[in-house]
């Protein structure tokens, strides 16, 4: 079976694997896996991540067990815990994780900054049978201070959202122009423009990688990998396109030098260029996955749901406290931040609703309240354990209102902060934002529906009555946000049609455990919740702000004894 005729319906799974890269430093490293068979290996360029090879996993996911890697500092992956890392502190991270997935053996497929990296792992004790190198560069001498400092214009947002516009036009010049700044005739790159879809992918991947995205980048731009061609003993295909920068750097591999070297000369095509992947892979992918690999235990992670995911993030803190999780829609900025005020006190889990970030969105025929409610418990069941504390923010209110009305065997108490007006209805809450291929528009509409909604609510309302009492959020906790919104463009208001949807009086009535309510006045007023709900007290805030963690301790553990008198009585 040709790679081009597998079918679409190949289910790609996402993980994390822990690696230790230094005496007491670990770092969690993002992976997509599919299909089954001999396994093989895939690993991008920058500023990619794993997410570039989707489509190929796909073609390939028929014949092997195909294993896409995020380096170290992009997608999801952890950045390695020093300054300045090198080609060979890749190399070494990569060999790690490679032993730790049960994956040393698997042929490596890599390109451009990739392909440094396992050649430099080949040549440092690496055990793979071969490596396909697509695209190597191979300078004559290392780039310069100037033209790296240049290339490598620091990735840094700031409140505003002015930064958006400069990271977008590079975003365009890096697929137009190498360098990216030198937008001339003689620097124009030989490649048709890539399709809206691609475009969007590629922003997403830099966006992700943020103030990371150089670290490789700029480690491939100092290294010359011409001492490892030349020591390799793993067989080593050099290959390259012919509307690929490096096209002409095939004529450097020396394989007049050494035998273990061989180059591949392609056309344009890409199905062609897919083929050759899949027959050179097929040629050399014959172990399996080695036992003993499996998910980690971290920091991160996902929960399986039949055919999609569930992504969380722990916040660790104190075991003796009953865990809290944390729900936000249509972002976990909010989350985010309440689980840095309470992780010193209790340990928080952190889930992206499906149709956020790195959750996936449920089926649109089964997206309601229930269905995710259901998820939670899930991920609470597996994650967090029966007696919990959950607490939600805003628009998530409701979906917690009705996991804990389904499952109060898992949740303590509930505390509900700001919960939207009942009944109330709003299609402008979460609009559909177009993929902007020319000026990048969707990522100012994101950032700022991200920023306005932090000080007034609704976020599209700038009435002095819609004020609420709170700061415009960290530039670096906005752009984190924003970059959950991106991947999830065309499905992010999912969680909240569906707590929209589950925002009536009598979906509240049916909460049974104790309620700790507390009140944005932005939003809805706590007493007609406090009226509604059999248990249910009001929490005043502190005016200083270091005593809400105690505080809001305080209440749930108050909820709590009066939840385990009522069960008594």
């Amino acid at each position: 079976m040709s790679a081009s005729a597998a079918g679409e319906n190949v289910t790609i799974r996402r993980g994390y694997v822990s690696v230790a890269v230094s005496p007491g430093k670990h770092l969690m490293v993002h992976y997509r896996a599919a299909g089954a068979g001999p396994a093989v290996v895939l690993l991008h360029d920058s500023p990619r991540s794993s997410r570039l090879h989707a489509p190929l996993m796909k073609l390939l996911a028929s014949r092997f067990s195909v294993f896409a890697l995020d380096t170290p500092g992009y997608g999801n992956s952890d950045p390695l815990p020093f300054a300045n890392p090198t080609i060979p502190n890749f190399a070494e991270a990569l060999g790690a994780t490679l032993d730790a997935m049960g994956l040393a053996q698997a042929p490596i497929y890599a390109t451009h900054t990739s392909a440094k990296i396992a050649l430099a792992l080949a040549v440092r004790g690496g055990r793979m049978p071969q490596l396909v190198l697509d695209g190597l560069s191979i300078p004559d001498q290392p780039a310069d201070d100037a033209f790296i400092t240049a290339y490598m214009r620091p990735f840094a947002p700031e409140a505003t959202g002015a930064w958006l516009a400069a990271e977008w036009s590079r975003t365009r010049d890096m697929l137009r122009w190498f360098p990216w700044f030198a937008v001339d005739a003689g620097h124009r790159i030989s490649m048709e423009p890539p399709s809206p879809e691609w475009l969007e992918d590629y922003g997403i991947d830099l966006f992700s990688a943020g103030p990371h995205y150089a670290d490789a980048y700029t480690a491939a731009m100092r290294w010359s990998p011409l001492e490892d061609l030349l020591a390799v003993k793993v067989p080593t295909l050099v290959g390259a396109r012919s509307d690929d920068v490096l096209y002409p750097h095939l004529a450097k591999v020396p394989t007049d030098r050494n035998p273990a070297l061989s180059i591949q000369r392609l056309g344009a095509d890409r199905t062609a260029w897919a083929e050759w992947i899949a027959s050179t892979l097929e040629g050399c992918a014959k172990a399996e996955r080695q036992p003993g690999a499996g998910a980690a235990e971290g920091s991160r992670g996902y929960l399986d749901l039949d055919h999609r995911q569930l992504h969380w993030t722990r916040h660790s803190g104190p075991g003796h406290q009953r865990p809290l999780v944390i729900l936000s829609a249509p972002s976990t900025l909010e989350a985010h931040h309440w689980a840095s005020v309470m992780a010193p006190s209790r340990a928080v889990l952190v889930p992206d609703l499906p149709g956020f970030g790195d959750s996936d969105p449920l089926p649109d025929n089964a997206a309601d309240a229930d269905a995710i409610a259901d998820a939670l418990a899930a991920l609470i069941a597996d994650g967090a354990g029966a007696g919990c504390d959950v607490m939600a923010l805003g628009l998530a209110s409701p979906i917690a209102a009705r996991l804990s009305a389904r499952r109060p065997d898992l949740v303590v108490s509930l505390v509900i902060w700001g919960a939207p007006a009942l009944s109330a209805q709003d299609p402008a809450l979460a609009p559909a934002i177009a993929f902007d291929p020319l000026a990048g528009s969707h990522l100012h509409q994101f950032w700022h529906m991200l920023r306005d909604g932090a000080v007034q609510w609704p976020w599209h309302d700038a009435r002095p009555s819609a004020a609420r009492d709170a700061a415009i959020p960290d530039a670096d906790d906005l752009h984190r946000a924003l970059t959950g919104l991106l991947k999830q463009r065309t499905n992010y208001g999912q969680a909240i049609a569906a707590a929209m949807a589950a925002n009536q009086p009598d979906d509240w009535q049916r909460v049974e455990v104790p309620v700790v309510v507390g009140n944005d006045p932005a939003m809805a007023t706590s007493a007609s919740l406090i009226a509604l709900l059999a248990q249910a007290t009001a929490f005043m805030v502190p005016q200083d702000p270091v005593r809400v963690p105690e505080a809001l301790n305080r209440a749930l553990d108050e909820a709590g004894r009066n939840a385990k008198v009522k069960a008594k009585t």
